[in-house]
């Protein structure tokens, strides 16, 4: 690329008709509808989510649904990257909002804080996983979103102490135990997921002194 966004053929680059950039005000009102779309997904399932039904959730035309997304996938990829950008953009809140918290109760915390949003998250990766019509571009989104999660998990550890493999076997346990919390708060209101978090957190410590 030039630096006024040509080929060095002298062309411009191809770009599908009629699609916004991702930037500037198309950026957000891309959020809003993935937004939307992940709420929609999480209650009726991808597979019967209209585009009425999406544009009525979104506020907008449902003809323009496809005017920002390439199809249905491309929307469904995006609510899970976006998942992944929120948690991680709640995480760095966390961070400078209580200076000096350490990056795994950083994690722990924006987990607490995104506790609807990652549910549904849980809800609509589960019914991907069960609906027999996988693509390698979904399945590399949410691999990139749990890749991402026990990196960090894992970094913070061995700055607390624990050796490289002690920490990837230990960042894959509290993965997997967030998930379960975000499934236990639906299914059983009772259960106290902070003071749950804070155990293991306990738990964590213990084993690193």
């Amino acid at each position: 690329m030039t630096s006024k966004g040509k080929r060095q053929d002298g062309k411009k680059p191809a770009r599908k008709v009629g699609r916004p950039a991702a930037e500037g005000p198309n950026e957000a009102k891309r959020d809003a509808i993935a937004a939307a779309a992940l709420k929609l997904f999480s209650q009726s399932g991808v597979a019967a989510v209209s585009n009425r039904d999406l544009g009525e959730a979104a506020g907008i035309n449902p003809a323009l649904i496809y005017y920002y997304f390439e199809d249905k996938e491309d929307l469904f990829q995006f609510a899970v990257r976006k998942a992944l950008s929120d948690a991680l953009a709640a995480y760095d809140e966390i961070k400078k909002e209580k200076g000096g918290v350490g990056d795994l109760d950083a994690w722990l915390s924006s987990n607490l804080l995104l506790f609807g949003e990652l549910t549904r998250f849980l809800k609509v990766i589960l019914d991907y996983a069960h609906s027999g019509q996988r693509s390698e571009q979904t399945d590399a989104a949410i691999s990139r979103f749990y890749e991402t999660e026990t990196g960090l998990i894992a970094h913070a550890l061995e700055d607390e102490g624990a050796g490289a493999g002690e920490a990837e076997d230990l960042a894959q346990l509290v993965s997997v135990f967030l998930d379960g919390i975000m499934v236990a708060r639906v299914i059983r209101p009772d259960v106290d997921s902070e003071r749950l978090i804070e155990l293991m957190r306990g738990l964590l410590q213990g084993k690193l002194r």
